[in-house]
């Protein structure tokens, strides 16, 4: 026979599974696919502000707290040191949050602002922790409505600029009409744009950079894309999926938001926007790409973006969309047409 002990051990590993995962669809719907070098960042603050709530719970009732961390409980020669553990947690949870949420913007505040922000966290902490517990109910009921339609997921990291998050809204309706799709822009269900609006109103700057206000969705005729400032997060069939990211990538060179992550890669972005301007020259872009020491991912999308410019620079027919005058779309086969030209034509 079963140990209920073993039993309720089992039960408890489960619900924690469960727990783990409801956590990782709620931050992911939050926040959409954040660039790994803050990853980690959002992780912790994620997971302090859950935390948080629980070691108040637990100065009161150290087992109460104790269980549901660890679905354990304590003896009571044991409270008042549970107690005292509980209490730091409480106190210093909501002090790492807001150091997490000051990593997350792209100037690190120093001195008084750092100290303000760290306090921030206190109410930060309250706020992503409600919202975090609605998310971690409403996304699983989200998954499995996906499921019982057969649809798929996916991402496209981006990192929208600051003030720039409706421009990049309106930059990527335009490149999916020109690809021949049609769509229509409306706000995401209040359901996921309550919790937007509670960060925004609540949370500090490193907070509001990541959840806008009003988080904006293109919907087609069997895909939504949700725009996050880091990220866009696709919901539809597997095939049309496949439309929209091979649209956004042929479609949308440049925008006002970074398709990399890190400085170095964002900075050769930069050169390659202003290539395309024909403010400075292509070629040293290229080389500078040689000897860049980025991810794989990023030098293969910098690379994507060094063949598009090189393209639309060549004044050739059929070049990039971004170049054409007429109006008309220009098919995948063009566009190789287009690139054998330019690639083998004296500059």
């Amino acid at each position: 026979m079963l140990p209920i002990g073993a039993l309720f051990a089992f039960v408890g590993r489960q619900i924690g599974r469960l727990v783990q995962l409801a956590f990782s669809w709620a931050t992911l719907v939050l926040f959409g696919q954040v660039a790994k070098d803050k990853q980690l960042f959002l992780s912790i603050m994620a997971a302090l502000s859950l935390v948080w709530p629980v070691t108040l719970a637990g100065v009161a009732l150290p087992s109460v707290g104790t269980f549901l961390l660890g679905f354990v409980t304590v003896p009571e020669w044991a409270n008042f040191w549970v107690r005292m553990a509980m209490l730091a947690l409480a106190v210093l949870a909501p002090l790492g949050v807001g150091f997490c949420a000051s990593k997350l913007r792209d100037q690190a505040p120093r001195g008084v602002g750092f100290v303000r922000a760290l306090f921030a966290g206190y109410p930060n902490a309250l706020a992503l922790a409600v919202v975090l517990l609605w998310l971690m109910v409403i996304t699983p009921v989200t998954k499995l409505i996906a499921i019982v339609r057969r649809e798929d997921s996916a991402h496209v990291a981006i990192s929208v600029k600051p003030g720039a998050y409706d421009t990049v809204v309106d930059d990527l309706r335009a490149a999916l009409e020109r690809a021949g799709l049609d769509v229509r822009h409306t706000f995401a269900p209040w359901p996921f744009t309550l919790p937007g609006r509670m960060l925004a109103f609540v949370g500090g700057a490193g907070v509001r950079a990541l959840v806008p206000q009003h988080l904006s969705q293109l919907r087609g005729r069997r895909f939504v894309m949700t725009i996050h400032p880091m990220d866009l997060a696709l919901q539809g069939r597997t095939h049309e999926l496949v439309v929209v990211r091979g649209a956004i990538m042929r479609e949308l060179t440049f925008t006002d938001a970074y398709q990399t992550w890190t400085k170095d890669a964002q900075s050769i972005e930069d050169e390659l926007a202003k290539a395309a301007e024909w403010r400075v020259p292509l070629q040293p872009i290229g080389d500078r790409l040689n000897d860049a020491e980025v991810p794989f991912e990023e030098w293969e999308i910098l690379y994507r973006m060094l063949l598009q410019v090189r393209l639309r620079t060549s004044r050739v027919a059929g070049g990039d969309a971004l170049a054409m005058r007429d109006g008309a779309r220009r098919g995948i086969w063009e566009r190789i047409e287009a690139a054998v030209e330019a690639l083998t034509a004296r500059p």
